[in-house]
């Protein structure tokens, strides 16, 4: 039986399935979603060097190191078989500019015809050469994560990183960008928190960067989250949870050892789904346990139930 099919049999609200395919793909049927994720996150290495307080790096309990070549070319074939899969991001919890081998791995994404591939870094590595090495093998999109302009608050939240060359290497890269006429789209990101919401708020923020846009090019902020409840001491936005969760039917993401966890807040695979060594991605999203979850995580794992991480923003 195809996850198409089960899902025929099962009776989720006309509400619910209307939700999940207007968030995720409109143009698509929630059974055409179940056959195949239209988005991954793979962690190509599983390291940071900085170790800042709203991440969850103090706590994880797994040393995945860095993909190996095999594991990953398994991985690309398949997603580079389904034209469906709309954009693949070559990281999770780590930062992907450690992964000496980034820029063929974003050059075999997209020769193999995947659609978009993007990265979010922490832009401290992102020199000239590291630089040059991802727009050159057709990087579609990144995200700087940089939080702060002012280097006070910066060194507070991204604690450990050189706030002036971080700040250098991003100016860089929009430089270096529109040098190359690089059609990579960059999105400038703040994670909102009590430290630095300030900024955002009487536009600091923004008038840095909105000068250097281009066209899809964007300054953005997400509201701080606290991990499904698993970190503790940090507020987080009130938002409507009572719906099924996107990355459930849209999302998987792959850890550097080939392990899938239930979903990119459960960051130390408390939830395992399985491997993609042992098994394809295509077995692993339409397997019995991933349908069980789909329909039950609200009330069956701790993590899902307050869990604000892909949910709409209250009205």
């Amino acid at each position: 039986m195809t996850s198409g099919e089960w899902l025929a049999g099962v009776a989720l609200k006309e509400s619910d399935r209307d939700y999940l395919v207007r968030r995720i793909s409109p143009t698509e049927s929630l059974e055409d979603l179940t056959e195949f994720p239209r988005y991954f996150e793979i962690e190509t290495v599983n390291a940071c060097q900085a170790k800042c307080p709203m991440c969850t790096i103090a706590d994880w309990n797994r040393k995945d190191g860095v993909m190996k070549d095999d594991l990953f070319e398994k991985i690309a074939d398949e997603i580079c078989a389904h034209p469906e899969v709309r954009r693949v991001h070559l990281y999770r919890d780590g930062e992907p500019l450690l992964d000496k081998k980034l820029g063929a791995r974003v050059a075999r994404l997209k020769c193999g015809g995947v659609r978009e591939v993007g990265i979010s870094t922490n832009v401290e590595l992102l020199d000239e050469r590291r630089a040059l090495e991802i727009l050159q093998a057709g990087l579609d999109e990144i995200i700087l994560s940089i939080d702060s302009m002012v280097g006070s608050v910066y060194s507070k939240i991204r604690v450990g990183l050189d706030f002036g060359k971080v700040r250098d290497n991003a100016f860089r890269f929009f430089q270096l960008r529109d040098g190359l006429r690089s059609k990579c789209r960059i999105r400038v990101r703040m994670i909102r928190q009590e430290l630095n919401e300030h900024e955002w708020y009487h536009g600091r923020f923004q008038a840095e960067w909105m000068p250097r846009l281009k066209p899809g090019d964007t300054v953005e902020a997400l509201d701080l989250h606290d991990w499904g409840g698993q970190l503790k001491g940090f507020k987080h936005r009130v938002a409507n949870t009572t719906r099924p969760c996107l990355a459930l039917w849209s999302l998987m993401c792959i850890f550097a050892d080939g392990s899938v966890p239930l979903c990119n807040v459960d960051y130390n695979k408390t939830y395992p789904l399985g491997n993609v060594r042992t098994a394809t991605i295509a077995e692993l999203w339409q397997s019995h346990e991933q349908n069980r979850r789909r329909v039950s995580h609200r009330n069956e794992i701790g993590m899902c139930k307050n869990c604000t991480v892909w949910a709409e923003k209250a009205a």
